[in-house]
């Protein structure tokens, strides 16, 4: 009598168990969860496989900020990519020399950068470091919070002789940029269409410089309070978000958005060696509402 039930509750329990066990695991990438079943954890990158696909594909570790696995087991992950807001952020720059890395990331553009010391008695690795802090400083203009580098060439002190004259060292990186992040036309267009902004600073590189250079851009009306002006057109092209119709002193009408929130607004130019980031400042920064708060005696 009892005998069938007994069996029911047997077969419900089976099929329970193997429920929990079939259960996927949860990849949290940078760009959101993704339902996989993870194979391996490995010390530069996991590997996981699709639902009911055998195809095994691999993500560097960087890109993953937690697992969940079917067991109920979380295992998190601090990722070294951090959120880059222009030349103030240069030195979070990630620096990579795996591949593995920037898959899937964005590309924002290629890199170059050169130092070369005053002297032949100029430290090699100060010149090195002033060359790696430039390329970080192109990334950060670029919008790009890692860096891939292709190439790297490095020369040391050469003293000369009675009848050759010496170099300095030298060193120079080439590379590409990648951004975690994707600026979405959309969320673009409500923190820009009719907002009000003010041209602060203007920042700029040329690659032959020894550094980046910052200049306050601020310019008054008659009754001393910043200039403010519209963005009149906002455009989404393959590469990015650019806007037109500024008041802003450049002979490129279009302008690439580099980041954008409610406080600030960054737009890029490039040409050639030289490329240049426009801080636009809106009516809920606290530096607007300081200098619009003092008293022109």
């Amino acid at each position: 009598m009892y005998k069938p039930l007994s069996l029911l509750l047997a077969s419900l329990a089976l099929s329970m168990l193997s429920f929990a066990q079939s259960k996927n695991d949860v990849l949290y990438l940078l760009d959101g969860p993704k339902e996989v079943k993870v194979t391996e954890v490995g010390f530069n990158t996991i590997k996981y496989s699709y639902p009911n696909e055998t195809t095994v594909y691999s993500v560097s570790k960087h890109q993953v900020t937690k697992i969940e696995y079917g067991s109920g087991r979380e295992e998190t992950f601090e990722s070294p990519f951090k959120h880059v807001n222009g030349l103030d952020d240069a030195e979070l720059v990630y620096i990579s020399y795996n591949s593995e890395d920037i898959a899937g990331l964005n590309p924002k553009g290629e890199l170059f950068s050169k130092a070369t010391g005053v002297t032949t008695l100029s430290s090699i690795n100060n010149v090195k470091n002033r060359a790696m802090d430039k390329l970080k400083a192109e990334a950060s203009m670029l919008g790009a919070n890692v860096v891939f580098i292709g190439n790297m060439y490095q020369r040391g002190n050469d003293y000369g002789g009675e009848n050759d004259y010496g170099n300095s060292t030298q060193t120079t990186f080439s590379g590409t940029g990648y951004s975690t992040e994707k600026l979405d036309l959309t969320e673009v267009e409500s923190i820009i269409s009719g907002e009000v902004f003010h041209h602060y600073q203007t920042h700029q590189l040329n690659r032959n410089s020894w550094s980046p250079e910052r200049s306050i851009a601020t310019t008054y009306d008659k009754n001393r309070k910043p200039i403010m002006f519209e963005i009149e057109k906002i455009i989404e092209k393959e590469d990015g978000v650019y806007v037109s119709g500024f008041e802003i002193p450049t002979k490129i009408k279009e302008l690439k958005v580099i980041s954008a929130d409610d406080e600030m607004v960054i737009l890029m130019e490039r040409n050639d060696k030289v490329i240049t980031n426009y801080i636009l400042i809106s009516q809920n920064n606290r530096i607007l509402k300081n200098i619009n708060s003092r008293v022109v005696l």
